[in-house]
């Protein structure tokens, strides 16, 4: 018996233009209504989770910034926050390449430097609390993130030992993800499972991209969505339909309704 459902955002749950898709209230009922928990984990920060799902929020528990931050019962109950001196060698290597946009993330807002607006565009789409700065460098806060956009592609940080040091995955085709090392959705789901007394074979998660890899593992029904990069496909041990089908809507009810 299922007793949670956990799933990505982007080209998971979310359609081609970024909204929840019809019938998701009616199915979060349903599941609340045999007592089977959902999970929205995301690279996209808590704040915008929450204007995402709007008033029935309340009712899901979130791993947010790839990880990096867990909220359950509304209350954040992990987080992990990066060495300052870290944060620092990630800003000065990660500005050598100009095309870079960098995305400083807090808890609470996330922190920018005045990009033109085509870069402005995209961040907005995943960051809805920003505050534009001077000098990123000269942040005093909790980061728990950084997020790095290059509407090029090309290559973000080569810095060995950054990559050693860190946790550095690609979310998206121009988007690259940076953490802790160790801090992945996969384990934050775990520490959730362990919290709630709920076993692999107990779990459901849907997942389209190379960020998704550990949490899949950890889900006797792992879902890959269609849409997926082809080289996805091997981590999940289903094909959901694509979300722009609501395969995560379609295989929930099959498999836990």
């Amino acid at each position: 018996m299922i007793k949670l459902v956990v799933t990505d955002m982007d080209g998971t749950l979310l359609d081609e233009n970024g909204h929840l898709p019809d019938g998701f209230t009616d199915i979060l009922d349903r599941l609340r209504a045999k007592n089977i928990k959902i999970v929205a984990a995301s690279g996209r920060p808590y704040y915008t989770l929450q204007t995402n799902f709007g008033p029935v929020g309340r009712y899901l528990s979130f791993i947010c910034e790839n990880g990096a931050l867990v909220v359950d019962n509304n209350e954040i109950i992990y987080k992990s926050v990066l060495a300052k001196d870290m944060v620092q060698n990630v800003i000065s290597e990660a500005k050598k390449v100009k095309a870079n946009a960098l995305v400083i993330c807090s808890p609470n807002c996330a922190y920018i430097e005045n990009y033109s607006e085509e870069y402005l565009t995209e961040i907005k789409k995943y960051y809805t609390t920003l505050e534009i700065v001077d000098d990123l460098s000269k942040i005093d806060d909790d980061i728990i993130k950084i997020s790095i956009c290059n509407l090029e592609g090309t290559n973000n940080i080569t810095d060995s030992e950054l990559t050693n040091d860190l946790n550095i995955v690609s979310t998206a085709a121009i988007w690259t993800d940076i953490s802790n090392k160790g801090v992945n959705k996969g384990v934050a789901l775990k520490s959730l499972m362990n919290t709630d007394n709920i076993s692999k074979e107990e779990t459901m998660v849907f997942g389209d991209y190379y960020n998704d890899i550990e949490m899949l593992a950890e889900a006797e029904y792992s879902f890959v969505m269609e849409n997926a990069p082809e080289d996805m496909k091997q981590y999940g041990k289903y094909i959901a339909a694509s979300n722009v089908e609501h395969g995560v809507l379609r295989a929930i009810l099959e498999y836990a309704l």
